[in-house]
């Protein structure tokens, strides 16, 4: 391992000398893939985001009976035909459900209902490959979200963000008050859309009085338009744009967050992009962009299947996303080498066993900053879980914003 030890703070479970072996245990179980299913079951994430389990539990036995010609012959929940049994129809149907009952209520009754369904919404859509019956879900989730958004303190605003000459959309939330005020820039991976950002802003961010932009990473959601081709951090440097036009916006106070892909676009802004601060989490540096299609080809054809999306050749073979891949690489860009020192405050989340983000490449990609903080929980997987990484982030940005 290539860690340069005097430039990295190692945090083992930060925060969580109280954690249970139980709950350590959580973290392995978070996103459990299922023999004989595309998708994975994410039943304590969802459950986090207001889903109900009874539901969750529902939704999954009607999906498994399914009758309908499969995608992938072997895979229960790839069903083709939209309707019963079908992965999105499913999830729609209990999204639908739960706005019909959040039209019955007020308060905080009202946003437990539109929070569950924004969850089924955008699971029904997951991994957001721009088919029919996938959009059609994450065209509800934007409408939920827009829903809910009008129960804070300040109503959510869907904004346009031009970026070169395409209109992409994005959620601004500004906290209560006067400002200016500090803002982050939050982008997901290549399999979440912005639409997971909501909690983010009303647990973690408005408490701190710290407004946010949610966007897409290109090829994604809203932002589905563009490829990953063109700079991961496209959409991150359109929406800094957008933010120091804006009159109640701290331009000296600007954070760009994100993760997994995310990651690599918050990693990539970090040499490219004048902001006060960078947090890149379980992100792809470089050693994931130049494995052989092989290696790839070992990975949850989930996974796969939302980066080829990402890189407009989703019904191609891996041989073609391998020979796309290394574009993204910050070392293949010339951007992750050692002669290239930054000062721009930056955190790093991560596991010690990520099978996309080793630590040999984050020991480079450190040892190009020069003030930085890095919190590797010890656990195996992708990426650590929301709630343990979105409290991090908050700690991170008040520490900042004290100094």
């Amino acid at each position: 391992m290539k860690l340069n030890y005097s430039l990295v703070q190692v945090l083992i479970c930060i925060f969580c000398a109280q954690v249970t072996s139980a709950q350590q245990n959580s973290f392995l179980s978070e996103e459990e893939s299922v023999i004989g299913w595309y998708h994975s079951h994410d039943i304590e994430t969802w459950v986090t985001k207001g889903a109900d389990s009874e539901i969750l539990t529902d939704i999954l036995d009607r999906v498994s009976k399914s009758e309908g010609e499969k995608r992938h012959a072997d895979l229960v929940d790839t069903q083709i035909a939209f309707g019963p049994g079908n992965w999105s129809y499913e999830w729609i149907q209990a999204g639908d459900a739960a706005m019909a009952e959040a039209n019955r209520v007020s308060g905080a009754d009202k946003l437990q209902k539109l929070r569950a369904a924004l969850t089924y919404y955008t699971t029904g859509s997951w991994p957001h490959l721009g088919r029919s019956d996938d959009v059609q879900a994450l065209e509800k989730a934007v409408f939920a979200y827009m829903q809910a958004g009008q129960l804070m303190n300040v109503p959510v605003r869907h904004v346009d963000i031009l970026v070169d000459e395409t209109l992409v959309k994005g959620y601004l939330h500004v906290p209560k008050g006067d400002g200016p005020f500090p803002f982050v820039i939050n982008s997901f991976g290549s399999d979440v859309t912005k639409e997971d950002s909501f909690d983010l802003f009303s647990r973690e961010l408005e408490p701190l009085g710290v407004g946010m932009l949610a966007i897409d990473m290109p090829g994604i959601g809203e932002a589905r338009e563009l490829s990953m081709l063109g700079g991961s951090d496209r959409v991150m440097e359109a929406a800094l744009n957008y933010l120091n036009r804006q009159a109640n916006v701290n331009r000296d106070k600007i954070f760009i967050v994100g993760g997994s892909f995310g990651g690599n676009a918050a990693a990539r802004a970090f040499y490219r992009l004048e902001v006060a601060g960078v947090v890149s989490m379980c992100a792809p540096l470089h050693s994931a962009f130049v494995a052989p299609a092989a290696v790839l080809d070992g990975l949850p054809m989930l996974t796969i299947d939302g980066v080829k999306s990402r890189f407009k050749v989703l019904d191609q073979s891996t041989e073609v996303l391998a020979e796309l891949m290394p574009q993204v690489s910050l070392k293949v860009q010339g951007l992750m080498v050692p002669t290239n020192e930054i000062d721009t405050p930056l955190l790093v989340v991560t596991t010690n066993r990520d099978p996309v983000a080793p630590l040999d490449d984050l020991g480079e990609f450190l040892a190009t900053s020069t003030n930085n903080r890095s919190v590797i929980i010890d656990i195996e997987g992708h990426c650590p879980p929301r709630w343990v990484r979105e409290p991090l982030i908050a700690r991170w940005l008040s520490d900042e914003l004290a100094k």
